[in-house]
């Protein structure tokens, strides 16, 4: 009897869910704006506008963190990767949430949190075991923070089911800044790790330098924009606190070497996704101070912007040197990253400086988003259903 061949979706965690991050990153989105058109109804349990923050936050953002957890600690803690039977098991928790929520209006309010809730503590556990055996304390963030991110998960269904006194959004927010204080890791280890090994293959001389006080100030200082933010509901000491978190956030940029990474989109889209998370803080502090954008516009800085941004940017990078492919971009891709911060632009200093136009921007902002991420989907699709080519498996 011949071997059974493995399933090539199954083969590594970023194929399934760096796939699931581009389609859910424009078809949702596409099914929403429709709905914020007044073409069609959303589900009826939830609000169309928290639906939509849901999904992108544990929806999208989601899966491409999950498709970057599932790749990256293996190769922090020199384990195997989680495959075949476990993945597939991550794979059917992430659609089941997402089933559930497009059938919220059929079914119990319990049964859409009990399908929804699952998939964050099931990946922290299968993330954490080979972090904590290993006993790397500088990795200890995430699981804590997909600890955080269940959390922010639960009150949002408590919430929205009237078991606690907090709106859903309180949950929708902290699962925001929880995600802020992921992508200031990720991005402080990255960015600057892959910069300088690109410059150094030019064959020009670069210095690989992280401060790690200046990293855990940047995110000590996430951490107490949400606790101001979230107890206080804003105000000035938050205002304060995000202006604080965005000029470290700036002034750890000082040693990524973003100067030589113009010329290569695969550098420059993450340094762009650095400089949209200084702009997102800057934008919440400039919401809390003066007013002069509203929070909810300031948020979106942020989701957009510095979460698009990064997650495009690492998912078309990861997907070449994973697969067995030299990191060389098909031609639509710099367009697709464009198109995010184009998005970010428009959902965000659109409605500040015309106000009157707030749907026609937020309309050209979706349609930028979904473009971005349906480009994704399209050429990345053979790359992540295909087997690596150079024949090793992964």
């Amino acid at each position: 009897m011949p071997p059974q061949r493995p399933i090539i979706l199954l083969a590594h965690g970023f194929r399934p869910f760096f796939l699931l991050a581009g389609l859910y990153g424009a078809l949702p989105v596409a099914v929403w704006l429709a709905a914020f058109g007044g073409a069609l109804a959303l589900p009826g349990a939830f609000s169309p506008m928290l639906w939509h923050g849901h999904e992108m936050l544990f929806g999208f953002a989601t899966a491409a963190l999950c498709g970057f957890l599932l790749t990256a600690v293996p190769n922090w803690t020199q384990t195997e990767a989680v495959k075949g039977g476990r993945l597939a098991l991550l794979v059917v928790l992430w659609l089941a949430g997402r089933m559930a929520f497009f059938l919220a209006d059929i079914l119990p309010p319990a049964a859409v949190a009990a399908a929804d809730i699952l998939l964050i503590p099931v990946l922290a556990v299968m993330v954490g075991a080979p972090i904590f055996a290993r006993r790397q304390k500088r990795n200890y963030f995430f699981p804590a923070l997909l600890i955080a991110l269940f959390a922010a998960n639960s009150l949002f269904h408590l919430g929205n089911m009237g078991l606690i006194s907090g709106a859903p959004e309180s949950g929708l927010y902290l699962a925001l800044y929880a995600f802020a204080m992921i992508l200031s890791l990720i991005s402080g280890r990255v960015v600057p790790n892959f910069t300088v090994s690109a410059i150094r293959l030019r064959g020009e001389e670069a210095e690989f330098r992280i401060s790690m006080p200046l990293e855990l100030s940047a995110f000590v200082a996430i951490a107490a924009t949400a606790v101001a933010d979230l107890s206080m509901d804003g105000g000035f000491f938050s205002g304060v606190l995000a202006l604080v978190a965005a000029a470290l956030l700036g002034l750890r940029m000082k040693n990524w070497h973003t100067g030589k990474s113009l010329g290569e989109p695969l550098l420059w889209v993450l340094h762009l996704g650095g400089a949209w998370l200084v702009l997102g803080f800057v934008s919440l502090g400039l919401a809390d101070l003066t007013g002069v954008i509203s929070k909810n516009t300031a948020f979106h800085a942020l989701t957009i912007g510095a979460m698009g941004t990064m997650a495009l940017g690492i998912m078309t990078r990861a997907s070449l040197g994973h697969s067995g492919r030299p990191f060389i971009l098909a031609k639509p891709i710099p367009a697709a990253y464009l198109l995010v911060s184009l998005a970010a632009l428009a959902r965000v200093a659109g409605p500040a400086a015309a106000p009157s136009a707030y749907q026609t921007f937020v309309m050209v902002a979706g349609l930028f988003w979904a473009a971005a991420f349906a480009i994704f989907t399209i050429v990345y699709w053979p790359i992540l259903t295909q087997p690596r080519a150079d024949g090793k498996p992964g």
